[in-house]
């Protein structure tokens, strides 16, 4: 008796371990302050405040042992005004000259021009559990690099926040636009000394999924925002997003001309003059520049609000994304093809309120462009507009149609395997039925919506030869259908092959915590492993 009751006391305190290791946060913002303000000659000053404490080795040695500041000498300034840490014991750690490590950030490793950018690495010391680090540095932005106040700053952070403070101060005479996106809170207006401050102060935010899937770091910035998931703020003191659009637009140039025309010249060479054949040219050559060998990290506020001319970028073969979008237009205008700059932002209720901080990309908008495709696809959560600040939309090529694929396997070695009592099995490749969304159904459930990098409308027709001497062994047709979609297969014998046939449609892009089941019960079904293999003996 003795041993069950210590037995059942065992159970329940690892259980209860368990509950709180997995309840637990690894750390708490107690205090997260950020403050804006603009000053009456086009300046502004961006201030942030944190209180962080640590209660795991994972947020000590890794995740907040250090804070990266990015900024852009030739247009700001950086001042780290107090860097301690709070140990356990009350003992005051100030962090020490050699803990401020000054780098290039990784987003213009390879991009020369923007060699001049800096990160300042702060080190935390002296952490230890339950210790509390303590960071004020404020940003000093020239009136050069736009000269208005022009936000957007996501909430959310790894870990919960206690007491969140916003603060944006702008001059009286100033219009400020500005809106809370995801959250419900009041701001306090206040006007003193010439100055008009707009606060909001809202209490226990509750951390981002560690695991939320995004496409990627651009089109995350929508999926997050535009999904509910992620509250942001976003303010402009630009007269409206024309204005604010008319700023970047002075920025596209062309550049040398005879260096574009050059260009053109050789992919004439190579096609002729099939204009078909010269825009395929033309896309295959700026999907490669779009690549990792050509595509710079380098943000366009990072840039300063600004792009080199189209042909310095085609000379030095690496841009931003948005100045490989403008070679991208240029090569097209100089062939005669058409294409139009497009700006693609986050979504507000009133688009007056996002500036040029809230552009998530810039593309070169033309025909049969994939490496647009990413953003034509989820334009339905944000707004497009022409370079004019005019609402527009992107082009996508495929979006009606339906993919379609066949192919024919032939039974051999690679493609098979031998097992016992004579049975040989075949694999489809699944990978190829649905495989942009398997990463958005990891889970049984998810704590929060979803929205996915596209639709899906597929059907794949795989043929197997049935291998001399063999039977293939019957298999039941699969059919999942719900209110996201549907995934079935059918299979069937004819001419001496068994054919294979996997349609996917899901029609739903924002997947909510309450359809999230039905889009899991079908890419269950589309990525189980027993569809796709086809038994003979």
């Amino acid at each position: 008796m003795k041993r069950i009751t210590l037995y059942i006391r065992l159970v329940c305190l690892l259980w209860m371990v368990a509950v709180t290791a997995f309840a637990a946060p690894e750390a708490s913002f107690k205090k997260l302050y950020k403050t804006y303000t603009l000053n009456k000659d086009g300046s502004m000053v961006e201030r942030v405040y944190k209180e962080l404490d640590i209660y795991t080795h994972a947020a000590m040695n890794g995740k907040y042992g250090e804070s990266f500041i990015v900024y852009n000498p030739e247009f700001q300034k950086l001042k780290i005004n107090e860097s301690y840490t709070m140990q356990k014991d009350g003992n005051k750690v100030v962090t020490p000259e050699n803990a401020f490590v000054e780098a290039l950030p990784s987003c213009a490793a390879n991009a020369p021009a923007y060699n001049h950018l800096k990160e300042m690495i702060v080190v935390h010391t002296g952490l230890e559990l339950g210790a509390k680090i303590v960071l004020d540095y404020t940003v000093e932005t020239k009136a050069e690099m736009c000269g208005e106040l022009d936000i957007f700053s996501m909430i959310k952070e790894l870990s919960p926040i206690e007491d969140f403070r916003l603060t944006i101060s702008v001059p009286e005479s100033k219009k400020l636009n500005c809106e809370l996106l995801n959250l419900s809170a009041k701001p306090s207006v206040s006007v003193a000394n010439g100055m008009k401050t707009v606060s909001y102060t809202i209490k226990n935010i509750a951390p981002r999924p560690y695991s939320y899937p995004v496409y990627n770091s651009t089109v995350g910035v929508v999926q997050q925002v535009a999904s509910g998931m992620m509250p942001a703020f976003t303010a402009s003191t630009y007269e409206n997003v024309k204005a604010a659009a008319d700023v970047l637009n002075k920025q596209f140039k062309v550049g040398d001309s005879k260096v574009i025309d050059n260009k053109i010249a050789e992919f004439k060479k190579e096609c002729g003059g099939d204009k078909d054949k010269l825009r395929k040219a033309i896309n295959r050559f700026m999907t490669y520049l779009y690549g990792a060998k050509g595509l710079s990290g380098v943000s366009l506020p990072e840039a300063g609000y600004r792009l080199r001319p189209a042909s310095e970028v085609l000379l030095s073969m690496y841009g931003t994304r948005v100045e490989l979008a403008n070679l991208d237009n240029v090569l097209h205008k100089a062939a005669g093809l058409d294409a139009n700059i497009k700006m693609c932002f986050v979504k507000a209720s009133d688009m007056n309120c996002v500036g040029l901080s809230g552009i998530v990309s810039v593309v070169s908008d033309s025909e049969m462009n994939s490496a647009n495709k990413c953003y034509a696809d989820v334009q339905q959560f944000m707004a497009v507009t022409d370079l004019k600040g005019d609402k527009s939309s992107l082009r996508n090529d495929n979006l009606e149609s339906q993919s379609k694929e066949l192919k024919t396997i032939e039974v051999n070695d690679k493609s098979s395997k031998s097992l016992a009592r004579g049975y040989v099995a075949v694999s489809i490749p699944s990978q190829s039925v649905g495989s942009a969304l398997y990463s958005y159904s990891e889970n049984t459930s998810i704590s929060e919506n979803i929205i996915l990098p596209c639709k899906v409308s597929c059907v794949k027709l795989y043929n197997v030869k049935v291998p001399d001497g063999k039977t293939w062994i019957k298999k039941q047709n699969v059919k999942v259908s719900n209110q996201v979609g549907e995934f079935s297969i059918e299979y069937k014998q004819e001419n001496g092959e068994v054919r294979a046939i996997y349609t996917l449609n899901v029609n739903e892009q924002l997947i909510t915590v309450k359809n999230y089941k039905q889009f899991y019960s079908l890419m269950s079904e589309c990525k189980a492993p027993n569809n796709y293999a086809i038994l003979f003996k």
